[in-house]
Parts: C-alpha cells; sequence; structure tokens
C-alpha cells in the first residue's frame, strides 16, 4: 500500500510539473483556432464545449492534432488531459509518442517510463519503450526491458525482431542473425524479418543472404525492394551481370524503384557502357526528376563522354535539389567552376 501510495505522489507531481506551463484557459492564436474548429477535430472541440473537464476527449484531440503535426497544440491538449487523470498510463505513453515523433527522444524515454511503471504488464507499452530507447542508443536497457518481456510473455516475433536491431545496434552481428533467427522461427512468412536477415547476412558478405531476400520475395510477389537487394549482392559481389538482369527485372517490377535505375548506371559507368548508362539515366530523370543522384551521375556521364558543358548543366541541378550533394560540388571545382 505504501509502495503503492508513492506511485501516486510521483505521478501528481509529474504530472503538475508536465502541466506546469500551461494554465487552465490555454490562449489560443486565431490560426490554431481555426485548426481546432475544422474538420474531426472541430467536432471534438464542440465536444469539448460541452464536457470541458473530459480528459478522454483532450486525448482523442490530441491525437488527431499530432496526425495533422500540429505538436504544439497535441502537446497542450494531452498535459491537460493529464492534469484532468494524472494516474493515466495512456495518457503518459501518449505523449511519449508525441515526443518520439518529434525526435525528442530523452522527453519520450521520460514518459514512456512512466507510462511503463503505471501499466507494467502492457506488452504494447514496453515494446514501444524499449523501440525508443533503442533509438537513443540506450542498448544495454533496451535489452533488460525485451529480457524481461521474454519472461514475462510467451515469446513473439517481435520481441526478438526488435532484440536483433538492438544488437546490429551495439555492432553485434552475431548476435543479431541468431535473434532474427528467433523472430522468422515464429512467424516464418514475416516479409520484414526476412528482409532484416538477409540485410544482416550481406553486411558479412554471406552469399546466404540470397536465399533470405528470395524467401521475401516469394512472400510478396509485387515488392522491388527484394529483387533490387539481390542486386545490389551481387554488384558488391563483383558479379555485374547478374546484378544487371535483375535490376532490369526490379524495375519492370516497380518502374518508380529510383535505386535500381542509379545502381545500373553506376555498373555501367564501371564498365564505360557510357551510352547505356544515359539512357539509363535519361529514364530515372523522368521517373525521379527531383533526385539529386540521378543528375549527378548523367553529369558524370556526360564528363566520361567529353561533353563538360551538359556535365556542369547537370552537376549544377544536383546541387539545386541538394545544397549538401558534395560530391557534385567537388566536380565543379574539378572542372573550374565555383559553386
Amino acid at each position: 500500500m505504501r509502495n503503492h501510495r508513492t506511485l501516486v505522489l510521483c505521478c501528481m507531481i509529474l504530472a503538475i510539473a508536465v502541466m506546469g506551463c500551461h494554465h487552465a484557459d490555454e490562449s489560443y492564436t486565431a490560426e490554431q483556432q481555426a485548426i481546432l474548429h475544422q474538420g474531426k477535430i472541430g467536432s471534438i472541440t464542440d465536444s469539448i464545449g460541452s464536457f470541458p473537464d473530459n480528459a478522454e476527449l483532450y486525448a482523442h484531440r490530441s491525437q488527431e492534432l499530432a496526425r495533422i503535426q500540429q505538436y504544439q497544440l497535441a502537446d497542450m491538449d494531452i498535459r491537460h488531459a493529464l492534469r484532468l487523470r494524472p494516474m493515466e498510463a495512456q495518457y503518459y505513453f501518449q505523449l511519449g509518442e508525441l515526443y518520439f515523433q518529434q525526435d525528442s527522444l530523452q522527453q519520450a524515454i521520460r514518459y514512456m517510463r512512466r507510462a511503463v511503471e503505471i501499466k507494467s504488464e502492457s506488452l504494447v507499452y514496453q515494446m514501444e519503450y524499449a523501440n525508443v530507447l533503442y533509438h537513443a542508443g540506450a542498448y544495454a536497457e533496451a535489452l533488460r526491458v525485451l529480457d524481461h518481456l521474454r519472461k514475462q510473455y510467451p515469446p513473439v516475433a517481435e520481441i526478438y525482431g526488435l532484440q536483433s536491431r538492438v544488437y546490429q545496434g551495439m555492432r553485434d552481428t552475431a548476435a543479431a542473425i541468431a535473434a532474427m533467427q528467433e523472430a522468422i522461427k515464429r512467424s516464418p512468412d514475416n516479409y520484414e524479418a526476412l528482409m532484416a536477415m538477409g540485410d544482416l547476412l550481406a553486411s558479412t558478405h554471406n552469399a546466404a543472404c540470397l536465399n533470405w531476400y528470395r524467401r521475401a520475395e516469394r512472400v510478396d510477389t509485387t515488392a522491388a525492394e527484394p529483387i533490387y537487394a539481390q542486386a545490389a549482392f551481387y554488384a558488391q559481389m563483383h558479379q555485374p551481370e547478374q546484378a544487371i538482369n535483375l535490376l532490369n527485372r526490379c524495375i519492370n517490377v516497380d518502374a518508380f524503384y529510383t535505386d535500381a535505375y542509379l545502381l545500373l548506371a553506376q555498373i555501367y559507368l564501371q564498365q564505360h557502357a557510357f551510352t547505356r548508362g544515359l539512357t539509363i539515366l535519361n529514364l530515372a530523370q523522368r521517373m525521379a526528376p527531383a533526385n539529386d543522384r540521378v543528375y549527378f551521375l548523367r553529369g558524370n556521364c556526360w564528363e566520361k563522354m567529353g561533353d563538360t558543358t551538359r556535365a556542369v548543366l547537370d552537376y549544377k541541378r544536383s546541387l539545386v535539389f541538394n545544397k549538401q550533394a558534395n560530391d557534385a560540388r567537388q566536380a565543379l571545382q574539378r572542372l573550374g567552376i565555383h559553386p
């Protein structure tokens, strides 16, 4: 009983802190007022007008505001809900999610931890808490939470999948592969797990990755990603003909898969097949007219063909779409142009 009273007191203190800089009657700008009175959000606002002490209405409106990336308003609403119900784990979790969406990871950890403390039996809360810890680089704590989950619940694929990602973040590829194998045992047709296993093996230059990519391809016959992954591995292993065949198949499956055009063009450039490379890059430019890499590679192609005028134009276009494209900037400097 004493521990329960302590938890209640801590939650009330945190809820007060959460609301510290907000007043009961938040003042909104005209623009914010317009957002609060439009569409579905407007309907919730009308209900709040009738039931101003209903915490669930504020929490619901906060969710809808977060969906349209109105984070400041969403933050105000969920904090208001917490002031009304300071022991509601869902509201702490929701506030943590809100911070996670904005990449404020330490704040997300703080509020998700509180949600887990209040409702420790929730698999969803603990999984998302571990996920945020992983993104924050708190790998040891993430593994501790996941180990606890494996003891608390029948092991599910998602626990092992996240555990694998944590080990990967720790650069322990062997442990990451072992955990992903456990995930696939429990969900053998999980596309994401199959692709992740392929990626882990590819990172160690293990040709067994191809089998996993092919399995993923069979699970989702409309996906270009596993075909591209196979091609990328063959290209990495200096087997260009296999890569070329797969990249052409990838483009047939998904004509807008830009990475396939780029890799295919790079292979042609390496083979000094500049005309073929140019043809592919012209197609890529039609499919992805704002992709800076398309223009950089096409500029590189023009340069190798001796057409510096067109090369300069494409290098400049690359910088238009990505001002941080240092390779395009260096190429221009190499040609005597100072962007």
